[in-house]
């Protein structure tokens, strides 16, 4: 029974990469600061591969770079509030450096969304005023981050009794096992 709940773990993960309303499609990216303290935000589901690696976009001069350079394993929760399913996945993240790939992730972000990636300031930087930030025109800072998964913790919230399994990755194999929820 693992196996057909990790199928549909899959299956989720995937949908949300292409169905902008998935409810995974938005998920709570944790990291570590460089003295320790947890910091915790939503990032955007972009992409998923056959091995499960996820991938995020950011701006290279976000805290999470420098968190991840000093710090690369990092947690994802993703939530279900229909199903009420809960996904806890640790993985360390790789950041992408590779011009070609950047180029081919640019190039398929709409160009509406592309001046997320362009503000003359770094993100996290105080303003003035929102209706005031400077982009630039031939530049941007877009980078992608790979998530490497080697846990993956399923929840699920069903009456009479809840359903908590947790996958681990043992030689590029994830075996599954039950756990008292």
């Amino acid at each position: 029974m693992t196996e057909i709940i990790f199928s549909t773990v899959l299956k989720d993960l995937k949908n949300a990469t292409i169905t902008n309303s998935h409810p995974f499609r938005y998920f709570t990216l944790g990291t570590s600061s460089i003295n320790g303290t947890p910091r915790l935000r939503t990032v955007v589901l972009r992409e998923i591969d056959e091995h499960l690696n996820l991938m995020v976009y950011t701006d290279k001069r976000s805290k999470k770079i420098t968190h991840i350079n000093e710090h690369n394993t990092v947690s994802l929760l993703f939530f279900d509030s229909e199903k009420l399913i809960q996904l806890s996945i640790r993985a360390k993240a790789k950041l992408i450096t590779d011009d070609i790939t950047l180029k081919r992730i640019w190039e398929h972000i709409p160009i509406k969304s592309r001046k997320d990636y362009t503000t003359k300031l770094a993100p996290g930087k105080e303003i003035n005023n929102p209706e005031q930030i400077d982009y630039l025109e031939e530049k941007h800072f877009l980078t992608a981050i790979k998530l490497i998964p080697d846990k993956i913790e399923y929840l699920r919230l069903k009456r009479p009794t809840h359903i908590r399994v947790l996958y681990e990755k043992e030689n590029d194999e994830w075996k599954g096992s039950f756990l008292v929820p």
